[in-house]
Parts: C-alpha cells; sequence; structure tokens
C-alpha cells in the first residue's frame, strides 16, 4: 500500500476522518505517515488551545517557503488571500450539506458546478440583483487547504517562539529596588571615595554594589566588609577586582547590625583577618 495522503492525514488530525482498516495497517507499520500525523495533530492541538486569533495574509517570502516545503501545484502558487468581510456576495451561505453558494466569478478553477444556477439566487422582487450563482463543495476546497492551513499554524508559531526569544533578550532589565545607600569616604593616609548601595531581589537575595573613584590603585588587594557600628563584629563579603563590583549578602545576615561598608586594604599574605588598614568607609543609610 501506498503512504497516506497529506489530506487524509490532515482530516484525521482534525478527527473529521477515520481510517479503513488496511490504512490503520499502514499507518501502525510507517514510521514516516505516523511521524507526519503526529506532527499534524500537535499543530492542531496548538490552535485550538490558542484561542481565537486573528488571521494575516503570509508574506510573499513565506507562502512561497510553505508552497516549496508541501510541494504544492502551481494551481495554488498565488499568495492566498483573506475574504473581504465587508463583500456580501463572497460567501452567501452554508448548504445542509456542507456546499457554499458562490457568485460565479468566485468559483475556483475547475469546481463542480451543476447544469443550472440555484433557485432565485438570480433575480428578486425588483429585478437581477447579481450573477446567477455556483454551488461549490467545501469540503474539497477545505481538503485541499488543510495541510497548507497546518504549515501556514507552524510557520507562524515559529515566528511567534523567535519574536519572542528576540523580545527576551533585547528588553530592558527591571530595575532591582536598593533599600539602602552609603557614602564612602576616605580615612587617613588615602585618597580615594566611593557609595555603596544594597539591592534586595523579588526572591529576597540582597546585594551590595561598591563604586570607587579611581585612585588608590598601587593599593594591591582590596577586600570589601561589612561591620558592626563599633566595628567590634565584622564579615568580609569578597575582593574588589577594579572600581566596582557587587557582593552577595549572606542571608541570615542582619544588616540593621551591620550598616557600615569598609574597603580595606590587604597583604597578599593569606591571613583571611581584617588588615585594620582601612581606605573607605561609610554607613547604611535606609535600613
Amino acid at each position: 500500500m501506498t503512504h497516506l495522503d497529506r489530506d487524509t492525514l490532515a482530516l484525521v488530525a482534525l478527527a473529521e476522518l477515520e481510517l479503513s482498516p488496511q490504512e490503520r495497517a499502514h499507518l501502525a507499520d510507517c514510521p514516516g505517515c505516523t511521524g507526519e500525523l503526529d506532527a499534524l495533530r500537535r499543530t492542531v492541538l496548538i490552535g485550538r488551545s490558542a484561542g481565537s486569533v486573528d488571521l494575516v495574509e503570509p508574506a510573499d517570502a513565506v507562502w512561497g517557503r510553505i508552497h516549496a516545503a508541501l510541494g504544492l501545484s502551481e494551481d495554488v502558487v498565488g499568495v492566498p488571500r483573506l475574504a473581504d468581510p465587508d463583500d456580501a456576495d463572497a460567501v452567501e451561505g452554508l448548504a445542509a450539506d456542507g456546499a457554499a453558494v458562490l457568485p460565479e466569478d468566485h468559483v475556483e478553477s475547475g469546481a463542480e458546478t451543476p447544469d443550472s444556477p440555484v433557485e432565485g439566487a438570480g433575480s428578486g422582487p425588483d429585478g437581477p440583483e447579481r450573477p446567477p450563482a455556483s454551488v461549490v463543495d467545501l469540503g474539497r476546497r477545505r481538503r485541499r487547504w488543510l495541510p497548507v492551513a497546518a504549515a501556514a499554524c507552524a510557520v507562524g508559531l515559529v515566528g511567534g517562539i523567535a519574536a519572542g526569544a528576540w523580545w527576551q533578550a533585547t528588553r530592558s532589565p527591571a530595575p532591582v529596588p536598593v533599600i539602602a545607600e552609603a557614602q564612602l569616604d576616605a580615612l587617613p593616609g588615602w585618597t580615594a571615595s566611593g557609595s555603596a548601595a544594597v539591592e534586595e531581589n523579588v526572591d529576597g537575595r540582597r546585594d551590595v554594589v561598591v563604586d570607587l573613584t579611581e585612585g588608590d590603585d598601587a593599593a594591591g588587594l582590596r577586600e570589601v566588609w561589612l561591620l558592626t557600628a563599633d566595628a567590634t563584629g565584622l564579615v568580609s563579603v569578597g575582593l574588589l577586582d577594579g572600581s566596582s563590583g557587587r557582593f552577595s549578602i549572606p542571608a541570615d545576615l542582619d544588616l540593621s547590625q551591620y550598616p557600615v561598608v569598609d574597603v580595606s586594604a590587604e597583604p597578599d599574605d593569606g591571613n583571611p583577618a581584617h588588615s585594620g588598614d582601612s581606605i573607605v568607609r561609610g554607613t547604611l543609610h535606609g535600613l
């Protein structure tokens, strides 16, 4: 048995067609048809979960890629256009058997038409109103365009994901609230100055951001500390590399008990204790 055609698989994915026993047997043994049906079902699921959407006409380049990917004939080489909702003659209504009444100039090439116009379509109480209408099998038209609609949906989904990723990558991050600030002043023997700010993220994590003016570059290692008001207690938060740095504050540290920011000059001797030689110091306000 040959592979199942795409129109059939699309109708199965939409739960509008049941396969014959022979077709089901082929589907069970054919990875290619099974994979294509799974892909169509995922597309249908995404489309149905998206709610109401506004239809847009695809750009020429997008339609060209869809046309080539699906191997469509030259009969549908043109970009499909949305029907004008104000064109009352475009679609008159649906018949009980799934057919639509359309004016002759809207009937697609090759569509089957009856030998005579629909009764009452060519005249009214005041004379002729419009050209005779013909009946078009919407079921056949729908089957022809289902794979196209599925591909267009997939292209739109990929485009939406790409646009969302671009937006996430380019948008400015939300500002982090500053809960305390300090002016850092030089201690005797030093000329540097600067500032410190404590930021608190939405998850409760706190950082102290230290910025120093250029100066005292020959200080060697510089370490950032949080001190008690009387400098009897201290906690190191990290080494300052350059003129600015961001340091995580221990989660269990009460800043109201350690409100002083200190930057010290440290010898490279492996001793973790404070050298006693502070470059700048300042008290946090706003705690």
